[in-house]
């Protein structure tokens, strides 16, 4: 069975202004590289992975939405492992609840939520060029003064 999997950020988390990639992998019994395509901006991304892998008739593609950190230099990346790391043990911390006295992590208990795709048509190549250019000039910073 195919599917799309969205990293959904807080509405007014910067993170949503980052340039966004689809990986696109095998689900079921596929047999096939993965490979990723971006940058693209959120609107885009999700789009084209739900136009890809909700229209798979053989329900293969599972695509997967995640935004592309910018980090400049080894030390950006592993300050960000790093912060990663700390968020997951307090994630933990704060999962593991206990019930007359046994602890118990309710992340177990995790239902994935099928929804209706997002968008009804993916964006057209001149959008996703446009867009793709927007996310350059951002990352490469070439509109500020």
């Amino acid at each position: 069975m195919g599917g799309v999997i969205i990293y959904e950020p807080e509405e007014d988390s910067d993170v949503n202004e980052f340039p966004w990639t689809v990986t696109f992998e095998p689900s079921g019994g596929d047999d096939w590289d993965s490979f990723i395509c971006g940058p693209y901006e959120r609107d885009h991304a999700v789009a084209l992975a739900e136009a890809v892998a909700l229209d798979d008739a053989e329900g293969g593609v599972l695509a997967i939405v995640k935004p592309m950190l910018p980090a400049l230099s080894a030390e950006d990346v592993s300050a960000t492992i790093e912060e990663l790391r700390e968020a997951a043990l307090e994630e933990e911390a704060d999962a593991d609840e206990t019930v007359n006295g046994t602890p118990v992590d309710f992340d177990d208990d995790e239902e994935l939520v099928e929804e209706e795709a997002e968008f009804a048509e993916p964006p057209s190549p001149e959008e996703i060029r446009e867009g793709m250019a927007r996310q350059y000039r951002r990352l490469l910073d070439l509109d500020a003064e």
